[in-house]
């Protein structure tokens, strides 16, 4: 959050994992022994006001905070630019998160902070919205009724984005970074009528709707001008994008289709339109079928057992091979081997997956199910 750019840590860095579930101000508490007020989970806030002429109480007034459990304290440098070190020493050994700042005042921290708050709860809300809208069974009449819950204003044709960030997949921090600038912003609502943003998952999720069923420039730019609107670079991640659907018939195969296009862009580290990915389409549907995801992951795992005992590379000689469609000097330019030394490991490999995958199009089963076990990561 922009508010605490200017907070400098400066002791219980282990206990920075902790987490904060309210923010409260000690002042006055001190002057009325009054330290019931704080909670676990508190972050507190202080001038140190009380002690602006006494050091001293300083350290007994952040023992009776470490008793009552708070996360950590915040001193705002109006009376101290320094603590002493005996406080920096508890602080150290009791894991508690010592932090100075300047400049923020502390109510607007409190305001900020609890927006955030407000803001996570409309994730978890929101995202139960798209969750209902994906599952199967429903109703033409449920499907428009949800659609009209997520954004009233949508226009008839939508194309989805989907985007995870590259550095951190497998974590939604950046995602809800993002969505807190988007709150913080101030644009008109005339700007915002036709799209709409959510946390789903770990990836952020974009519903661009239009009046027409064609897009006015290539969806790449479209979606560089959706996350340029909130200084955010779409190269920070991975964007897989939809077919331009109807509305409020076809929002729910848009957002699948985002989801799966985004596996892909994940797996070539380029943005990927569902539009164009060809036979690879029929592949997503089937690796969320469990039996195959199983045969997928027993061919891998016989060839991966055998390399590791024999410290061979039959896995990925099949997938260079695969990549360069079954060019057997292509892959050895590749893998900096003889060619002769290609096709040695792909008999091994055949010989190896015979018993699931019999001797016939073996090249084909096996272009099948090792992409099959890649989108299934």
């Amino acid at each position: 959050m922009p508010i605490f750019q200017n907070f400098r840590l400066i002791a219980g860095y282990t206990g920075l994992s902790r987490e904060v579930r309210n923010v409260d101000i000690l002042e006055y508490e001190w002057l009325s022994r009054n330290f019931d007020v704080f909670s676990p989970d508190d972050l507190v806030l202080t001038s140190l006001f009380f002690a602006k002429d006494e050091p001293a109480l300083i350290l007994s007034s952040f023992e009776k905070l470490a008793a009552r459990g708070v996360t950590a304290i915040a001193v705002k440098t109006v009376f101290y630019t320094e603590l002493p070190e005996d406080v920096i020493a508890y602080c150290d050994a009791h894991d508690l998160p010592l932090f100075l700042f300047d400049g923020a005042f502390m109510e607007d921290i409190i305001v900020n902070f609890n927006d955030v708050r407000k803001l996570e709860q409309s994730h978890r809300e929101s995202e139960r919205q798209i969750h209902d809208l994906l599952a199967p069974a429903r109703t033409p009449y449920a499907i428009e009724a949800a659609v009209r819950e997520i954004n009233a204003s949508f226009q008839n044709y939508v194309t989805a984005f989907y985007l995870i960030h590259r550095r951190y997949p497998g974590s939604p921090r950046e995602v809800t970074s993002f969505l807190a600038r988007l709150t913080y912003k101030q644009y008109s609502r005339r700007q915002l009528d036709n799209v709409t943003y959510r946390k789903y998952q770990n990836g952020l999720l974009i519903l661009y709707t239009t009046r027409e069923p064609a897009l006015d420039a290539p969806p790449e730019q479209i979606a560089q001008k959706l996350l340029a609107r909130y200084d955010t670079r779409l190269s920070d991640f991975h964007c897989g994008s939809s077919e331009t659907l109807p509305t409020f018939r076809a929002l729910r195969a848009a957002i699948q289709q985002a989801i799966d296009a985004c596996q892909i862009a994940r797996a070539t580290d380029a943005p990927a339109n569902y539009a164009g990915l060809g036979i690879q389409r029929l592949l997503f549907p089937m690796s969320r079928d469990e039996p195959l995801r199983r045969l997928a992951e027993d061919v891998v795992a016989t060839l991966q057992q055998y390399d590791e005992k024999y410290t061979s590379n039959l896995l990925d000689t099949c997938r260079a091979y695969i990549a360069h469609h079954g060019e057997i000097s292509k892959t050895a330019a590749t893998l900096y081997q003889h060619p002769n030394t290609i096709r040695y490991r792909l008999k091994k490999a055949e010989s190896l997956l015979a018993p699931v995958l019999g001797t016939e199009d073996v090249y084909e089963q096996l272009y099948f199910l090792l992409r099959l076990q890649e989108l299934g990561k």
